[in-house]
């Protein structure tokens, strides 16, 4: 048993880069993003060596994967898109998201999740992918992680202005929810 649960484990972080040569490891990024429940449910099966759980101020995190504290990155903000809200996200967000991405070794299994699975933490991924890929690419691949995401268009433009990007990103955001991906619109 042990072993189908490690051969599922490889398959579901299968590396997206075949190489990063700009990641400070060569982290070739395995990542599963998920919902709270789901990660809960799947702690077993997806046994992630890193985690990031994204949660609105004022709300617990229900038991949820036991990584050593080093492993997990845990952001406060909620799933709002106005920048001016109490609760909306700030750009150390995702200064500690990229500091906590450099620091993965070669071999780190990330699950990324957020309360549905579908709005901060599909734009925490998107953006973590755009970091390695142009906009285009981390959308499509995103879009074969998470079919159903829509990044929240507001952290969504706290990556594109940290990436430079200059709106690039935030247009390929504007393309989810989508039940298929069709390539090619830059």
């Amino acid at each position: 048993m042990a072993l189908a649960a490690l051969a599922q484990a490889k398959e579901l972080y299968a590396p997206l880069l075949d190489a990063n040569s700009t990641h400070p490891n060569g982290w070739p990024i395995r990542i599963i993003v998920a919902s709270q429940t789901e990660a809960r449910h799947n702690r077993q099966d997806w046994a992630p060596s890193h985690l990031i759980s994204i949660r609105a101020p004022g709300t617990k995190l229900l038991s949820m994967i036991d990584v050593p504290a080093e492993n997990h990155l845990e952001l406060l903000f909620g799933d709002v898109t106005d920048p001016d809200e109490r609760e909306a996200a700030r750009p150390d967000a995702i200064e500690k998201t990229f500091a906590f991405i450099d620091a993965l070794p070669a071999d780190a299994n990330l699950l990324v999740h957020c309360l549905r699975g579908i709005g901060r933490s599909t734009a925490l991924t998107l953006g973590i992918l755009a970091r390695y890929m142009g906009p285009e690419d981390a959308a499509g691949l995103l879009h074969a992680l998470r079919p159903e995401a829509k990044p929240n268009r507001h952290v969504v433009g706290l990556f594109d202005t940290a990436l430079g990007l200059k709106g690039r990103l935030a247009k390929q955001a504007l393309r989810f929810p989508a039940k298929v991906w069709k390539p090619g619109k830059a």
